[in-house]
């Protein structure tokens, strides 16, 4: 296998890389944008509804079981894409419909789960991330709603991020468009009580949420079953099965699931954390709801590189081209620091603008200020972070060290300084907020090194023999 240092060139010169990476990254970037627009709509409105920040904290906190979920699903589809990748770089699309099938249905009985779960014991729920009564009780009402949305979200979810892996993106930019015209509207009409409709709050939100949902199902499932022609998956796929396929996604994809998961654990500890601050003049969970929007919308185009990257560095695998996967590796971790640097200006040029939208108490808005300059900083290595794990690792197969360097730096760095921080020394919301992303310097720095390494691609797929059926292939 060829090294880095036998290799005399660094980057990408060929065209065809950097048209790739745009024409799968921007839809990526695009859908993104849009989505995190639903949810910039969902806090602007809310706290027009009820300039407290209690309507704004209770959705954030009610939101943390689905964003658990939402990660699973995340976790299933990058799972599936460790696989997807590399045999979209062998031409075998037989092999995808079927990862396809498995994760499709594994999404769908996960989100039965969450979804029970949250429309049962709504308040008991809420109870892990507030202290306060009026959060948890206003919560409850969001989450006896926003159960049913689970189900169309993991389908929607699930087959828009498997795509993806095919560099199948348009689609995602229309879906996400109808979502946030529906939800605006929906927003508009049911949280204020416009067009003879009752003024419904926090409930009205979620309503807005849910039909927005399954307009997304109903777009992708038509798109998918009808009119897809690379992947041409249809409704009789959905039953298809593979024992060798379901071992090696157990195999290589389990790193991932547990990945995301311990990942979307950890971000509401941490929602737990600020859910419990009671020394702060103003509201740490509104604030932060703010700072993760914006630090979403800053990371845009981080995103939709890390997905493309992904498939480039998967293909290559793919095709068994060492020299090309180290190439392009080495490429996105160049790219990584370029895409990040406009994210941090984004939020400090925009972050007087932004807070002026929100129609929150001064004190709030002030803590918001100091967190968002805290945000800003941590954005730079986020972006190395993401698109060496996300796009060049998990596109390598390199999944288990993705697994460990999470664990590390989640587990035993940032959870335990942050609870010190907020709980025993009480200190300022924004300082808990550096310590609540330490995990992206951490995971930064070691990314860096990893992938400079050129030691992480691992080949996932196997060969077929003459009557098609799977080889064992070393790994």
């Amino acid at each position: 296998m060829k090294t880095i240092s036998s290799i005399k060139r660094n980057f990408v010169r060929e065209k065809l890389f950097y048209m790739t990476l745009l024409k799968v990254g921007i839809p990526i970037a695009l859908q993104n944008m849009l989505g995190y627009f639903v949810n910039l709509a969902d806090t602007i409105m809310l706290g027009k509804a009820d300039n407290t920040g209690l309507l704004m904290s209770a959705s954030s906190l009610a939101n943390q079981p689905f964003f658990i979920m939402a990660m699973v699903c995340f976790g299933l589809s990058g799972a599936a894409a460790v696989l997807n990748t590399q045999y979209y770089g062998k031409g075998d699309f037989d092999a995808i419909r079927t990862v396809f099938a498995i994760i499709l249905r594994a999404s769908a009985v996960i989100s039965v789960v969450f979804g029970a779960a949250v429309l049962l014991f709504p308040t008991q729920i809420m109870t892990l991330y507030s202290a306060d009564p009026k959060t948890v009780a206003t919560g409850a009402v969001y989450l006896s709603v926003m159960g049913w949305a689970y189900i169309f979200y993991a389908i929607t979810s699930v087959m828009l991020l498997v795509l993806r892996s095919v560099a199948v993106t348009k689609i995602s930019v229309w879906v996400s468009l109808a979502s946030l015209i529906t939800n605006v509207i929906g927003n508009w009409i049911l949280i204020f009580g416009n067009l003879g409709f009752p003024a419904m709050g926090i409930k009205g939100a979620a309503l807005a949420t849910l039909f927005a949902r399954a307009v997304e199902f109903i777009i992708v499932s038509v798109y998918v079953f009808k009119f897809e022609k690379k992947l041409s998956f249809r409704i009789t796929d959905i039953f298809r099965r593979s024992r060798v396929l379901s071992k090696d996604l157990l195999k290589y994809g389990t790193p991932v699931l547990a990945n995301e998961v311990l990942w979307s654990l950890a971000m509401t500890a941490q929602a737990s954390i600020l859910g419990h601050i009671t020394y702060s003049t103003g509201d740490p969970v509104a604030a932060n709801a703010i700072c993760s929007t914006v630090q979403q919308i800053s990371t845009l185009f981080v995103w939709g590189v890390a997905h493309a990257g992904a498939v480039l560095v998967g293909g290559a695998v793919g095709e068994r081209d060492t020299e090309k996967v180290i190439i392009r590796s080495q490429t996105l971790r160049y790219i990584s620091y370029i895409v990040g640097a406009p994210g941090v200006l984004f939020i400090i040029a925009t972050r007087g603008i932004v807070l002026d939208i929100y129609d929150i108490e001064p004190e709030t808005k002030q803590l918001a200020n100091a967190m968002l300059i805290v945000t800003a900083i941590i954005v730079f290595f986020q972006s190395s972070a993401s698109i060496h794990i996300v796009g060049t690792l998990r596109g390598a197969g390199d999944t288990k060290f993705c697994l460990y360097i999470e664990i590390l730096s989640l587990w035993a760095v940032m959870l335990p300084l942050a609870f010190i921080a907020a709980n025993i020394l009480h200190l300022p919301v924004p300082i808990v907020l550096v310590f609540m992303r330490s995990d992206e310097i951490v995971k930064g720095i070691i990314c860096h090194f990893r992938v400079k390494s050129g030691k992480f691609i691992k080949t996932v797929t196997r060969e077929r023999g003459e009557d098609g059926s799977f080889k064992t292939v070393e790994v």
